[in-house]
């Protein structure tokens, strides 16, 4: 229980250092995607086949609502957002890319850097 509400704290906070707030569309989905992932590494593997599925069914909403809505978010970290917070995820070679990344791409990318500071904080 505490591993999940820490997830859930780190996430929350990792997103808003990105510059994504709560009244953006996508908020909850990608922050529910990224708690998700942090939890299941396959989730982002078949980002189609099981997380946008999980995501519609939690929300009520359609694949392709959620799709577009985690882009517009991942959007506006890209274009507007903390490019401090962002190197700190994605090296400078993703960031110099004129391209925000795929969905997928930047999920997978948080979830596994998140996973890896909750296993060494757990091992410390």
């Amino acid at each position: 229980m505490k591993t999940e509400i820490d997830i859930e704290v780190t996430v929350t906070e990792i997103i808003r250092q990105f510059g994504i707030l709560a009244h953006i569309k996508g908020y909850r989905y990608l922050k529910r995607a990224l708690i998700l992932c942090t939890e299941n590494s396959e989730m982002v593997i078949a980002a189609t086949a099981l997380l946008y599925p999980t995501l519609v069914a939690e929300f009520g909403t359609t694949s392709s609502r959620v799709a577009s809505s985690i882009s517009r978010a991942i959007g506006t970290a890209w274009n507007k957002g903390n490019r401090e917070a962002l190197n700190q995820y994605f090296n400078k070679t993703v960031l110099a890319k004129s391209r925000k990344p795929a969905n997928a791409e930047f999920i997978a990318g948080v979830s596994d850097r998140l996973r890896l500071k909750l296993k060494i904080k757990m091992q410390g």
